[in-house]
């Protein structure tokens, strides 16, 4: 961060109502001075009422002219000494050339020479010494001139005793030059001191004072440099409280309303770092933003305030993985750099903040390009530190942590020898107190921890751990840095461990790993890594701990779901996960079915996939028996999660800035800590402390009320199924041959096989030993399990839950296919469902249709539409045999179909068939689509899930693609058909990769003559898997290649 910015030092007005004029004198100058000073006078006027650049230079020309002018004795140089300064200081303010402010500090010591002790206007000049010296000390690292000013300071504050009207300047200087010195050396007794100083200024100063603003500023500051030394909260609110009175009594255009907002700011978001409480992080970033919009391109305050608002929106995007704060941040320091060119005194602090954003970026993008440029920014900000600059410290560090992360991507050993080099200078110039010297303990460590994974030096090994138990040390409890320690310390000790550590050292290492994923303050990405580790850990040396470590990994990924913003940002942490932490909720399954618990396998499984659509889901949780027990309680709770369910589902995503200024981003994580409240108060009620927590399995159980429901665990620790029955416990199936890899090669199979079929013969070749390799490895166990333990009869109901990659491979038709052989299609009726939870919501209240004339049945028919490949032949043929059923239906096609037509139609319809085009988006799933008219909008998934179907009972999507799935994370099951199936539509039919056009009329005919076998009256919708069946067999009669039949899925009861 900028450090927070002081009320200014008083550097002395230069022009006051005393200053002596040199018309007042009766000596007689010579011609030539008097006019020299007249002109510098005029000169003088006219930028004081200008305030232009050009009028400072030649103010500063003409006060140059008159001194050379000007004798030494004569009463005027004093006076042209004081204006000169004055006026080059102003002009370094813009340009940042020090020879102008080694020049006032020239024309301030003569000045001062002039001014003896006693002097009237004594006190003006040492106050502007003393301000001059400590800026020129910030720009060149000179501790001699931090020294000098202080002195200067201190005789300033001993000329102007209680009463005197420059004591609050007096002590407010003191206090801002003590207060640097603190910085440089840590020196308790300069902190105190300043501090002492600023309360005497803030009593001084009572309300209504016209420097009390300044004073609470200052004191506010002070503060928070003392919580940052002692870490006591206290001190922190104190100085929160005292930036809070500051802004109440600076009202918009109050020229301290800038100091105002900046540092309230900076003190909200230290206290967001030490308490991970969200309202202050929001409330900073509010702040900043006004700053930033109070200091137009031309404010000196303006690359101050691109810093700031910058260093918020990166600790939002640290919390949220909000990527629009993030590149909103680089935008900013990007400017800041812009302001700041060389020799400028904030250069550094640019170049070292927009080096850190830039690494952000590259560590979730990996472009190349923004590593090369960070470490550019980092060197440069070296070679502006020498030894013995008070930011060296800074740009050691800085370039070290980037040099190491460079090194993990080139594996250029240099790079890590001088990341090594720069941190271990680093850390001799910040002793114990300094507040830099926790990260570098931790980058220190970790970079001698990478050397040594490398060299396999003990001794660095060994340093690393020290390094990280120091930082620990200095890290209590609220700290943010705690959790690097704990994390860190689990991976070197485990290392150590490997190599001939002590038993002790993995029980630490699990131990410290624990304390990490557990740390409330740390960001939930943090948090669930630390839960990863503790679960390779616990699976690997001591299982002691794993189920709690596999709970804790649900819970948080839960929570960081429910937290993103919009659903493609949930949808992009779980693609973006790491590959081991993909794999917890599998592995955790496995673990109980190891441990004999298939019930808690069963829970695990459900809480662990689909979490997109489960979180939808809660947002709809019906609130009947709540609406009877706390109606206000049941309102609040139903407007909360519309609102939230309408931010997740929104185009704009929920990010940004409003039409009202307001940031959506802020107000979204407002609304989902007022929701999470209110879920909280819901479970205090009698009866309601289950609300919305995690289905137990007596519960998930009434799924298979009409069949057993399958699910399939996919694990790298053992592979299993596990049958859910009505009754008694659940049945676990291993399946030994159903390895990650094995799955992984099949579904890649399938994926080529159907994304550019060959010629059918070769196609059938292929396919068939496709769904051998699925009956050997995955089916043919649970059928057996199913016949000979269970003694299901054939033709009965079964339900699929595949898990990871399963997903992409066709359980339902698998087989060994040859002669005299039953395959699946033959054995049993397959569905599947996402998870048994939207199972059971399918079934809730279920009854068939009981009007003699039948459901209402919505047509979607189009033929073709600009930009497809391929028209649909034969779709009017599929439309004219749907038209011809008896039942009432709706059509829209052609020009007339439309996605707010088709929209409208599905508010009013309990069937629906698509004949169209259908695509499965390959990042982006909820853009997942139904091709309409040429020129027209698409209808999306996201289109279908924001609108409810109340009356929805079957759907068929004769299109491609529509039950295709999402290979970037499969367990969420995001396509057409589960869209369909969350939105109401209890029955789906969809397609697992593309559909032959010809197909389907013959899948329509032979699908609705059974749907319709006994009329219109009474048809129930849970007929659809058989008729399914029955217009698969039509196909499998007329000898169609066998990824024509294959494909085609159905979804729900």
């Amino acid at each position: 961060h900028e450090s927070s910015t002081e009320g200014p030092a008083n550097q002395g007005n230069g022009i006051r109502g005393d200053i002596e004029d040199p018309q007042a004198h009766l000596c007689i100058s010579l011609t030539s001075v008097t006019e020299a000073i007249k002109a510098a006078r005029e000169a003088w006027d006219e930028y004081d009422v200008s305030g232009q650049d050009p009028h400072l230079s030649d103010c500063i020309e003409k006060h140059r002219e008159a001194l050379a002018l000007c004798p030494i004795g004569d009463p005027d140089r004093s006076c042209l000494l004081e204006r000169i300064r004055y006026a080059l200081t102003k002009r370094f303010e813009h340009n940042s050339d020090v020879n102008d402010l080694d020049k006032a500090i020239d024309y301030l010591l003569e000045s001062l020479s002039l001014r003896s002790p006693g002097h009237p206007l004594r006190y003006d000049t040492l106050c502007g010494l003393g301000g001059a010296l400590i800026t020129r000390y910030h720009e060149t690292g000179n501790s001699a001139d931090l020294e000098k000013s202080i002195e200067y300071q201190q005789e300033n504050l001993s000329i102007c005793p209680i009463g005197h009207s420059g004591r609050s300047s007096a002590l407010n200087n003191l206090g801002v030059a003590l207060m640097t010195r603190y910085k440089q050396t840590g020196e308790r007794a300069d902190l105190e001191e300043s501090i002492q100083r600023r309360l005497e200024n803030l009593a001084i100063c009572p309300i209504g004072h016209s420097d009390r603003c300044f004073a609470l500023n200052n004191l506010g500051i002070a503060l928070l440099t003392l919580y940052e030394k002692t870490g006591n909260k206290a001190d922190l609110d104190k100085s929160i409280q005292y930036q809070q009175e500051n802004l109440s009594i600076c009202p918009i255009g109050h020229s301290g309303r800038e100091l105002a907002v900046n540092n309230l700011g900076i003190a909200l978001l230290t206290r967001y770092e030490k308490t991970g409480k969200r309202a202050d992080l929001d409330e900073s970033i509010c702040h900043q933003q006004e700053n930033l919009s109070n200091s137009p391109i031309g404010n000196i305050g303006r690359p101050f305030a691109l810093n700031n608002l910058s260093m918020a929106l990166m600790t939002r995007y640290q919390q949220t993985g909000n990527r629009a704060d993030l590149d909103e941040s680089i935008r900013h320091q990007e400017e800041k750099l812009s302001l700041c060119p060389i020799g400028h005194s904030g250069r550094s602090m640019a170049l070292n903040n927009l080096a850190i954003a830039l690494m952000t970026r590259y560590k979730q993008t990996g472009n190349k390009d923004d590593l090369d440029e960070s470490i550019r920014h980092r060197q440069e900000n070296l070679s502006t530190c020498p030894l013995g600059h008070f930011n060296r410290f800074f740009a050691l560090h800085s370039l070290s942590v980037g040099l190491l992360m460079r090194y993990k991507d080139t594996d250029n050993w240099a790079d890590l020898d001088e990341s090594i080099h720069c941190e271990q200078e680093s850390l001799s110039i910040c002793p114990i107190g300094h507040s830099g010297r926790e990260s570098t303990l931790n980058n220190l460590s970790m970079a001698l921890l990478t050397r040594y994974g490398k060299a396999g030096n003990k001794t660095d090994l060994d340093e690393s751990i020290r390094h990280q138990r120091d930082k620990l040390s200095i890290c209590p409890i609220g700290h943010l840095g705690r959790w690097w320690a704990l994390n860190n310390l689990g991976i070197a000790l485990h290392k150590r461990y490997e190599q001939g550590g002590s038993e002790s050292d993995v029980k630490d290492s699990i131990s410290y790993f624990k304390d990490a994923a557990a740390y409330a303050v740390s960001p939930l990405p943090s948090r669930l890594d630390s839960a990863t580790n503790w679960i390779l850990m616990a699976r690997r040396y001591d299982t002691t701990t794993l189920a709690e470590a596999y709970s804790t990994y649900l819970y948080l990924l839960n929570r960081s779901i429910l937290l993103a913003s919009n659903i493609h940002d949930r949808h992009s942490r779980l693609t973006s996960a790491p590959w081991s932490g993909r794999h917890n909720t599998v592995d955790a399954v496995s673990f109980a079915i190891e441990k004999h618990q298939p019930r808690l396998a069963v829970e695990l499984l459900e809480q662990g996939r689909g979490l997109m659509f489960t979180q939808l889901g809660n947002y709809r949780t019906s609130l009947d028996h709540l609406d009877a027990v706390n109606k206000e309680l049941a309102d609040r709770f139903r407007i909360l999660s519309a609102t939230m369910e309408q931010n997740a589902l929104s185009s704009r995503g929920g990010t940004g800035i409003d039409v009202n200024g307001e940031d959506m981003i802020a107000r979204y994580q407002k609304q989902a800590d007022d929701w999470d409240k209110t879920v909280e108060e819901i479970r205090q009620l009698k009866d309601f402390e289950s609300f919305l927590q995690a289905t137990p399995f007596v519960i998930l159980q009434k799924a298979a009320v009409s069949g057993p429901v399958i699910m399939v665990n996919i694990s790298q620790y053992g592979s299993a199924a596990i049958i859910v029955q009505e009754t008694g416990e659940p049945h676990c199936v291993p399946l030994p041959k159903a390895t990650p890899s094995v799955i992984e090669t099949l579904s890649k199979k399938v994926k080529e096989t159907t994304t550019d079929p060959p010629e059918p013969e070769v196609s059938d070749r292929i396919f068939t030993g496709i769904l051998r390799d699925i009956w050997s490895s995955i089916v043919g166990p649970i059928v057996y399990h199913l016949e000979r333990v269970l003694k299901l009869p054939r033709g009965s109901r079964i339900w699929w839950i595949p898990t990871s990659a399963v997903w992409l491979l066709p359980l339902h038709a698998s087989g060994l296919f040859t002669p005299g052989k039953r395959n699946m299609p033959d054995r049993y009726v397959s569905s599947y469902t996402p998870t048994l939870s939207s199972l059971l919501r399918a079934r809730t209240g279920y009854q068939p249709i009981s009007s003699p004339s039948g459901p209402r049945l919505l047509l979607v028919a189009q033929r073709a539409v600009e930009g497809e490949k391929e028209q649909l032949v034969t779709v009017q043929e599929e439309s004219a045999l749907i038209r011809r059923l008896p039942v009432r239906i709706t059509v829209v096609e052609g020009e007339d179909c439309k996605r707010e037509k088709v929209l409208a139609g599905l508010q009013n319809t309990s069937w629906i068939h698509f004949a169209c085009h259908g695509k499965q988006h390959p990042t982006e799933p909820f853009k997942s689509q139904f091709s309409l008219r040429g020129g027209d909008a698409p209808l999306t998934l996201i289109d279908i899930i924001q609108n409810g179907l109340p009356q929805a009972d079957l759907a068929v999507l004769s299109a491609c693609h529509s039950a295709e799935g999402d290979r970037g994370a499969p367990d969420e099951t995001i396509h057409l058909a589960a869209g369909v199936l969350f939105s109401g539509f209890r029955s789906v039919v969809g397609t697992m990769w593309a559909m032959t056009d010809v197909d389907g009329p013959v899948i329509a005919e032979a699908f609705y003559n059974y749907m319709l076998r006994n009329g219109p009256e009474g048809i129930d919708c849970r007929d659809a898997a058989k008729a399914l069946y029955m217009g698969v067999k039509e196909l499998r009669r007329r000898k169609v290649p066998m990824e024509r039949w294959v494909t085609l899925v159905h979804y729900g009861i």
